[in-house]
């Protein structure tokens, strides 16, 4: 009965069913998961897009800061050394400078 056709047929219908429904599970689960590796590359290219705009954003700070700075340390240079002489005599009454 091994080498019966019509139970080889039955088998081989029953496997071939088998192998479609696992065929369709497979293919069902590798879309899921590159749908959700997709997402997650959107995600994570957003949040690069986000990051990239802070650091624009911050180093558009620090350079407004560094002008202000040199523009302070200037502006005082400036009053330091015009009146020196008026500084100098008041720290130093008997002094020239």
């Amino acid at each position: 009965k091994a080498n019966d056709p019509k139970k080889a047929q039955e088998r081989m219908k029953e496997l071939v069913e088998q192998h479609e429904k696992l065929g369709k599970k497979i293919n069902k689960k590798v879309m899921g998961m590159f749908e959700k590796a997709e997402q997650e590359y959107q995600e994570v290219m957003e949040k690069k897009r986000i990051v990239e705009n802070d650091k624009r954003k911050i180093e558009m700070v620090m350079e407004e800061l560094d002008e202000k700075k040199n523009q302070a340390l200037k502006t005082t240079w400036t009053k330091v050394n015009r009146d020196f002489s008026s500084i100098f005599q008041t720290l130093l009454p008997n002094a020239r400078a």
